[in-house]
């Protein structure tokens, strides 16, 4: 069950960042346009064209935040998904550690009956 809370958390989060990664990028375009719009002002207006440059230079810097966000965000998706492959793994081994169990226990079920045999058939010996 903690395995199974596990990956339903981690499909969580991977959907919440598959989320942010969308607004993300979205953002980053918007950036992109409002930088292009803003070069197109500086050059229709040229009396304005040194606050309208450092403004640019701040979209940009911005976009630059915004696209390191956007990698991180991609980075922490991959994360998930390699959280999701070990509790699959972990799952896997879970399963195949109870087989195990289960074919020894059966195993030493065996054994004991076949002891149990041993010694009735040496006590009949014995007997005889």
């Amino acid at each position: 069950k903690l395995a199974e809370k596990t990956m339903a958390a981690t499909r969580e989060v991977g959907a919440a960042i598959s989320g942010i990664q969308q607004g993300t990028r979205k953002n980053v375009d918007n950036f992109e346009a409002a930088a292009k719009l803003i070069g197109q002002a500086t050059e229709q207006a040229g009396v304005s064209g040194a606050a309208l440059k450092e403004i640019v230079a701040l979209v940009e810097d911005a976009t630059d935040q915004v696209r390191s966000i956007a990698t991180a965000a991609e980075e922490q998706s991959a994360a998930s998904e390699e959280i999701n492959r070990s509790v699959d793994d972990i799952n896997r081994i879970s399963t195949e550690v109870s087989e195990a169990m289960s074919h020894s226990a059966r195993a030493v079920a065996e054994l004991a009956d076949q002891a149990q045999e041993l010694r009735s058939l040496i006590a009949s010996l014995k007997a005889e």
